[in-house]
């Protein structure tokens, strides 16, 4: 495995940070696969791995399964994975058949929300939100909003000489800049940080925590509190942020959409809104500091290079690793039956790496062509606010190599890296001239 030193580090771009688990016998000790019924349904295909096992590094499972069983049922997570860049590409671009899934959209976020809904009332929930996100708009604010806030931190963070960026920096600015441009100008870092992290704690949890799930409950309470007293404003003096579109756009005249109908798709711009960027960018940072000679380039031009950097991040190791739907009617998808209701995953993560639509995958590459690389997800649902993830993502970049001297990664602290349905490097201690 190539490798650079970097101090007293190795940094293996090939893997970065993850465990060494590709050997494809290995795959088969930690997991258990049986066929059903002759395994002629997708569901029937069952590939017994441990969450615990996706979450610490699933790449090695994905590797396996894209050579060896592209499609497969796995019982603890309660999902038909696909795995390939063709068959997700596939399944993502049919969206009357693979239609959006309920859970755990319903109860992490609640019903109505824009990720649960489709057809008419999917377009005109949508487009309520889409006016802030639009690239005319978001590039309007980029300098006043986005880059001031980041400018803001990164100055406020300089004289310490180190940090872990990514709960240090990248979140806060994220929180901010995002919280703003949701129109959540009322609400300090503290609180809008925290709902972030219950929800996101919820969403990734899969039941398995009785007090994650009654965290994340609190803080749709906190939020359905402050939707109340705020709306009364929104409906009088609406803005130009997504909480007033929300309320406002595509309704009759004199009418707005209530509380039920806003709080299901407000936590998921809390979580999706806030995560993505900060996650994009210290994943990026991740891959582009184990190709010194790369991260050499970016540091002196960054505004040259932003935007290769987290374009080729987001493939490498996308925030969002799977997308969720579910079969609407029986289909067949690579061989196999889908039988209609079936909860799907199209792996994202997986499908981003895969040889066949991308050379040598597993390398962080800045130079690569990142063209077909699935991070936003497909269609109808493709995210909503991908172009402000991207501008803020690279915003950040810019400004920590501009004003953090000599960044780099810190010799005495590993970063870390975990998830699966949403990974990143959740830890990435970074030093620099101060």
């Amino acid at each position: 495995m190539p490798s650079f030193s970097l101090g007293s580090r190795r940094f293996h771009h090939a893997r970065s940070y993850c465990r060494d688990l590709t050997d494809r016998t290995s795959i088969m000790h930690m997991s258990q696969l049986t066929r059903r019924n002759g395994g002629k349904l997708a569901t029937d295909v069952i590939l017994d791995v441990g969450l615990d096992t996706l979450e610490t590094d699933p790449y090695p499972t994905y590797e396996w399964m894209r050579g060896e069983l592209p499609i497969a049922f796995v019982p603890e997570v309660g999902r038909v994975l696909v795995t390939t860049w063709d068959l997700c590409n596939e399944a993502g671009t049919n969206d009357d058949v693979f239609g959006p899934t309920q859970h755990p959209f319903s109860e992490v976020y609640g019903v109505p929300n824009v990720m649960s809904l489709t057809g008419t009332a999917h377009r005109d929930l949508r487009n309520s939100l889409n006016p802030p996100f639009r690239p005319r708009a978001v590039n309007e604010y980029r300098e006043r909003m986005l880059r001031k806030t980041a400018i803001r931190h990164v100055d406020a963070i300089r004289p310490r000489g180190a940090a872990d960026v990514s709960t240090d920096l990248l979140e806060p600015i994220s929180v901010r800049a995002i919280g703003d441009v949701m129109g959540f100008v009322d609400v300090d870092d503290e609180t809008l940080g925290r709902w972030f992290r219950g929800y996101a704690a919820y969403l990734v949890d899969f039941g398995r925590d009785a007090d994650v799930a009654e965290r994340g409950r609190a803080v749709k309470q906190e939020v359905r509190a402050y939707l109340q007293e705020r709306l009364p404003v929104l409906i009088a003096s609406p803005k130009g942020d997504a909480l007033s579109h929300m309320v406002h756009d595509g309704m009759p005249e004199g009418q707005t959409r209530s509380i039920e109908e806003l709080i299901g798709t407000v936590g998921l711009m809390i979580v999706g809104g806030i995560q993505e960027p900060a996650h994009a960018a210290a994943n990026a940072l991740l891959g582009l500091f184990g190709r010194p000679d790369q991260t050499a380039r970016v540091a002196a031009e960054p505004a040259a290079w932003s935007a290769k950097v987290v374009e080729e991040g987001l493939r490498w190791l996308p925030p969002f690793g799977m997308t969720e739907k579910t079969t609407t009617t029986d289909v067949a998808l690579g061989g196999l039956l889908f039988p209609a209701g079936t909860e799907v995953s199209m792996v994202i993560g997986s499908a981003n790496r895969d040889p066949a639509h991308f050379f040598d995958p597993d390398v962080f590459d800045v130079d690569r062509d990142t063209r077909g690389q699935m991070a936003f997800g497909y269609s109808v649902h493709f995210c909503i606010g991908h172009y402000v993830a991207r501008s803020l993502a690279q915003v950040m970049i810019e400004e920590m190599f501009a004003r953090l001297p000599n960044l780099r990664p810190d010799p005495a602290r590993e970063p870390y890296v975990h998830g699966w349905a949403n990974r990143a490097a959740s830890r990435l201690p970074l030093v620099w001239d101060a």
